[in-house]
């Protein structure tokens, strides 16, 4: 249950020094998000384990490890956000808090911290919450913090009121007649389609090709899908001289791992260094999802999803003291692509398998799943074959 940050920061600090500051805790009433994790015993106290960053990385990792540890997730909001459903939002289709569930409601049984997290050390975690910082001891710690992006794509931490946020975009885009979108990307894709219903949009690209990352013959057919709604699509970075009533920018994803300095190992970019078992560079630190440096295109709530599922494997492993499992394997890269409320293409591996009106059908079954926290089981997904 969500408790007052003084007060849950407060309990956390008096035991800060054990080596296991743990309570025994009934166990989660639901097992979707420990698919094959090991379970402890009844009798045993629970370390604790701090997971900073409510991505779709940190909340699987935080369910899956709610059975074997005492969790404690930090967060700047207090409402997960379906990130994937952000451009229906902007088109005005739906309402904010359509894609926003609180953390009460989605994880049960997970202690919840709101603040953000501005320093790591070797056992403790400190947090700018309600204007103080606080200390969050620690026995694992999980970074999921993800990538900051231009508003209003992602939350602004400057401004922790995302309903705000979005309502805002909303009405800003609903007023406006031409938009330039910045990004040949898929959330600029994505948003490009969404917004032509209802304005006369234009995109603009610094590459050769929309999507690059998708099968030429997925490229193809978003450029055609958007051409065909009237959008007018500028590739190669040339430069758009016209006046428009409204931007979005949808590039220029940075990790959001500035606070933890010097004490991980991180690229020159930022993002998180980590081994076959996302482990960093210091003992009992994990990192998941996109702050963690990797191929360009695993970037992907999938991927996170998968991440999130895999650490908490490897963490109850730990507590447990059962042998770990083997290196991560990436399945193959599954991507649901919508040009519009009645377009899209999904593509598994580099094969187009279906375009048309099915696709938002696809995300809309997808986001229903998700939002429930139900698996997406990474030891099932990496059995299955790539089609090349």
């Amino acid at each position: 249950p969500r408790v007052s940050c003084s007060r849950r920061c407060a309990q956390l600090q008096r035991t800060r020094k054990l080596v296991h500051p743990s309570k025994p805790r009934p166990h989660g009433s639901d097992t979707a998000g420990s698919w094959r994790l090991p379970q402890a015993s009844t009798n045993a106290t629970m370390p604790r384990v701090v997971v900073v960053g409510a991505s779709f990385a940190g909340l699987y990792a935080a369910k899956g490890l709610r059975r074997v540890a005492d969790v404690v997730l930090i967060d700047a909001s207090d409402e997960w956000e379906f990130t994937p459903g952000v451009h229906e939002v902007l088109g005005g289709r739906r309402k904010a808090e359509t894609i926003l569930t609180s953390f009460h409601d989605a994880l049960p049984g997970v202690e919840f911290v709101k603040g953000v997290a501005v320093a790591a050390h070797e056992r403790e975690v400190h947090v700018e919450c309600d204007g103080e910082r606080k200390r969050v001891p620690y026995d694992h710690l999980i970074v999921c913090v993800g990538c900051a992006y231009a508003r209003p794509i992602k939350a602004q931490l400057a401004s922790l009121d995302r309903r705000a946020q979005l309502a805002g975009a909303q009405r800003e885009l609903g007023d406006a007649s031409s938009v330039l979108v910045v990004g040949g990307g898929a959330v600029g894709v994505e948003v490009a389609g969404e917004l032509a219903a209802n304005h006369t949009v234009t995109l603009t690209a610094r590459e050769s090709e929309l999507v690059r990352d998708l099968p030429e013959a997925a490229r193809r057919y978003a450029l055609e899908a958007l051409r065909s709604k009237n959008v007018r699509v500028k590739l190669n970075g040339e430069e758009e001289r016209g006046s428009f009533d409204a931007r979005v920018a949808c590039y220029g994803a940075r990790p959001r791992t500035g606070w933890l300095a010097t004490f991980v190992d991180r690229d020159a970019r930022g993002f998180v260094r980590v081994d076959d078992r996302f482990r960093t560079s210091m003992k009992n630190v994990w990192a998941a999802g996109d702050c963690v440096a990797k191929d360009a295109d695993q970037y992907l709530a999938a991927y996170a999803h998968f991440e999130g599922e895999y650490v908490a494997l490897m963490v109850a492993s730990e507590i447990l003291g059962k042998a770990p499992p083997g290196a991560y394997v990436p399945p193959a890269r599954i991507v649901a692509l919508a040009l519009g409320p009645d377009d899209g293409v999904l593509c598994y591996g580099r094969v187009v398998v279906l375009k048309g009106r099915a696709v938002p059908w696809v995300k809309a079954l997808v986001e229903r799943w998700v939002v429930r926290l139900w698996p997406l089981p990474y030891e099932l997904f990496r059995r299955l074959p790539a089609l090349a």
